[in-house]
């Protein structure tokens, strides 16, 4: 019974692996869910805090064939393996 308990341990520590690419890098997140300020963080820590990104996707769980853009507010589904993101910081004048 051990053995059945760490196999699927095992399986929901592969499950929590969302390999994805923000500006190039790969990062693994343990959540399906991205939203527009949890990417501006991961692509560019410690900004700005009146600093706003144009963030925009491609091959996510989302319509129009999973690409698109985010705005504040907003999130996106990810999929296991190859969701990428292009997140560009733009300060406000």
């Amino acid at each position: 019974m051990a053995m059945a308990l760490t196999h699927e341990q095992d399986d929901s520590k592969k499950d929590k692996g969302f390999e994805v690419v923000i500006n190039g890098t790969p990062v693994t997140l343990d959540h399906d869910t991205v939203t527009y300020d949890e990417l501006g963080q991961l692509a560019h820590p410690g900004h700005d805090p009146q600093a706003m990104f144009t963030v925009t996707y491609k091959n996510a769980i989302a319509p129009h064939g999973g690409n698109g853009t985010l705005v504040a507010g907003e999130s996106v589904k990810v999929k296991k393996k190859g969701t990428s993101f292009n997140v560009r910081l733009t300060t406000r004048s």
